[in-house]
């Protein structure tokens, strides 16, 4: 039987986004408040998603020796590092959230029989990478509230209530709403 595992890490890192073929004031506007000088830092969660057979003991992996491929090949060495100069993939591509994501895949895919990375750099920011090149998928998650009311004009109040509940009120009631928008890097792009 084929399962699918999920193993959760963190690292605390910071990054700067700094083209040097562009001006001090092309890089601000590209990419505003990322290109202060040493750069702002995140504290980043990472999943990693693995697929397998069961074993006899009823395990895909032992999850203990995962957390020590994850901790070997990447958190030990991004954990509390400046990004641009920790890999050198940083150095030719920006540490976008994307991007970090292709190269985790990259660094784990020898050890780990991955089928899915999600990093979140923020709970609404986050990339999702499944080893396709260079695909890869960024989410952005917002919320607002509201408030509303449901009534027709040309019914009384106990009419309204009876058929639209609380929502029928005459102030309304309120929601929390919740939106993703997730956008498809089909590529991304090495640096010159």
């Amino acid at each position: 039987m084929k399962c699918i595992i999920n193993r959760r890490a963190e690292f605390s890192a910071s990054h700067r986004y700094w083209l040097p073929e562009l001006s001090d004031r092309d890089n601000g506007d590209r990419f505003g408040l990322c290109t202060r000088f040493p750069g702002h830092g995140h504290n980043y969660v990472l999943y990693v998603s693995m697929a397998g057979e069961l074993d006899e003991y009823g395990m895909v992996l032992n999850l203990s020796d995962v957390k020590q491929v994850i901790k070997r090949e990447v958190t030990s060495q991004l954990n509390f590092s400046y990004l641009n100069d920790a890999w050198s993939e940083f150095q030719e591509t920006l540490p976008t959230t994307e991007n970090m994501a292709r190269v985790i895949w990259q660094r784990l895919a020898p050890h780990l029989p991955l089928i899915h990375i999600q990093l979140f750099e923020h709970p609404e920011l986050w990339a999702d990478y499944e080893g396709n090149s260079m695909e890869a998928y960024l989410t952005i998650s917002t919320h607002f509230s509201a408030a509303h009311r449901l009534a027709l004009p040309h019914l009384t109040l106990e009419q309204n209530s009876e058929i639209y509940g609380k929502c029928a009120r005459v102030n309304g009631h309120g929601h929390n709403y919740h939106w993703k928008s997730a956008s498809r890097a089909r590529s991304i792009p090495a640096l010159a």
